[in-house]
Order: C-alpha cells, then structure tokens, then sequence
C-alpha cells in the first residue's frame, strides 16, 4: 500500500519527521518501509531552505524502489526556466516573477552546478501522473482527455521537445500538459479580479474540477473568492468544459493548491494533499490502504 506525500518544496526536515512518523526509517541509506511505499506529487524545488537534500532523499528513495514520483509544475517550469533558445534568451522568461519563483533554487545550486544538472536531469523522466487502476495520483489536475491525449504521444522533455512544445500552445498536447501541471483556470465574469498570492492581478481563476459546475455556485468552483459573485450559480456559457471528476471514478490524489487547515478530503473519491508546507502550513500524507472511500482519519502531517 501507498503512503502519499504532498508538495515539499525543500523542506527537508519537515519530509524526514513525516517519512519517520510514517514509520520509514533510513538504515539502509534510504528511507524505507518493510511493507509500504511513498508516492509523491511533485514541487520538489522552490521556496524552502534545503532543495538538495531534499532531492537527495526523494531521488534515492524512487531509485530504491521505495517511492514513486511524478513531475510538478515547478519542476516542469524549472526546466523551460533552463532551455536557452537560438537567441540567447530562455524558454520561460527571466523576468522578476520567474526569477523569484526559482530564487531558492538557484540560489541552493549556485556552487554546484553539476548537481543541479544531475537533478534537472531527472525531472526530465518523471511521468505526469500515474493510474494503478485502483488508484490515480496527478499533481494538479485529472482530465480524462489531457491524460488520453499524454498517452497518445511520445513525450521526452528534452531542450527540443520543450521548445516544439511551446512553439504552438494552442495545440492540445501543449494544453493537456499545462492542465495536468498546473490545474484548469476560467475567466471570472464581468471586470472582477484579485490578487495572487505573489501579488500579481489576474482575471482568471482556477476551478475546482471535481464539481460539478452545472451544480454549483461560483464560491465553491473557483478557487478564488470574489464577492461580488458570491451566492450565483456557475454560468456554462463561460466555461470551456463542464466535465469533471465524478464520485464514480477510482480515488485520485493531488497537490498543488495550497490548501489550509487542517487536512481533510475534498469527497469520497479526492484528497489534495499540498498544505503549505511552504508558507508556514503543514507537510501532509495520506495513508491509503487500498480503500475507495477515503477518509479524514488516514490523513498524517508534521
């Protein structure tokens, strides 16, 4: 059975109390468990003061085969972050909101730039979500045509391949891997908008994709909240899906959304399990043990 670990963004010590309070120990060099496995959910890097050991544990545990790992969204942007393009510049661009986001890390891999190589090497096999079957984990969002569309390509996420890739973002490989990563976002109706938590305005908002929109309100759908829609129901016509992750499905984990509080399923069938570790919150895991209604009870955090 699995235990899953929520984005960890260098927080080290935090990752190696929760591993222990798993009941993993590292007497073998690694951090293992005579009868389970972690999977983590990716954000690995950015924003906490020790990347590289971090790293090291998450890396040599998978290597193990102690852990499974899948790719998240500040690894997939470290990578565009590094790919120089013919003229010199970089895929995703180097500009005060980017350079920020990836500070920490360049700052922890400023003197060791063989090791960040190494790292950057890996981030580039890790899949962007796995299905066991009876279980599904994806770091921001589960979309049955973005994950069908992935399986359908050859997907290498080499220097070349990021460039093609960003060459057409209107394709629907480069949307399916965007949405996978980084979650789905609607427009908020009418001028309405806010302020992200880096301090920039934005108009659109992610969505939560396991509800159901036809059935509700504008509070619970987006993540975002703006009063002056507060109390209305979701206009379909300007949404670019009504699908959504139905309580029908197997259970699916996820992180990205810097939930607070303390941990608890979002439905039956759904557990985010990033809980701001990064921002004073908690570094969280789910014990599953191969239920298909998930309970608050399982939840462990440091």
């Amino acid at each position: 059975m699995y235990d899953i670990i929520g984005d960890i963004h260098g927080h080290a010590d935090a990752l190696e109390l929760l591993l222990r309070k798993l009941g993993y120990d590292n007497e073998k060099g690694y951090y293992s468990h005579p009868e389970r496995k972690v999977i983590f959910v990716g954000d690995f890097i950015d924003r906490g003061p020790k990347i590289r050991k971090t790293l090291s544990i998450v890396k040599r545990m998978v290597d193990e085969n102690s852990a499974k790992a899948i790719m998240g969204n500040h690894e997939y942007n470290a990578l565009c972050y590094y790919t120089e393009l013919p003229d010199g510049k970089f895929l995703r661009p180097r500009n005060n909101k980017n350079d920020n986001q990836m500070k920490e890390t360049i700052e922890q891999f400023k003197d060791f730039e063989e090791e960040r190589k190494y790292y950057f090497g890996w981030f580039r096999t890790l899949p962007l979500h796995l299905d066991l079957g009876n279980l599904r984990i994806v770091h921001a969002c589960w979309d049955d045509d973005n994950i069908n569309h992935i399986r359908n390509n050859k997907i290498e996420f080499t220097d070349e391949f990021l460039i093609e890739l960003f060459n057409d973002k209107k394709s629907n490989l480069y949307k399916s891997i965007d949405e996978t990563l980084k979650g789905k976002e609607y427009k908020i109706p009418g001028r309405n908008s806010f302020m992200d938590k880096d301090g920039f305005e934005r108009s659109i908002s992610r969505i939560r994709w396991w509800l159901d929109p036809a059935e509700s309100k504008y509070e619970e759908y987006y993540f975002e909240e703006i009063e002056e829609l507060e109390g209305m129901t979701v206009d379909l016509n300007i949404i670019k899906s009504e699908k959504f992750y139905s309580e029908n499905e197997v259970p699916i984990f996820f992180g990205h959304y810097w939930f607070q509080g303390n941990p608890e399923i979002v439905r039956k069938n759904a557990v985010c399990v990033d809980y701001s570790v990064a921002k004073g919150g908690k570094l969280v895991a789910y014990i599953w043990n191969g239920e298909q209604e998930l309970v608050n009870e399982n939840f462990v955090w440091v």
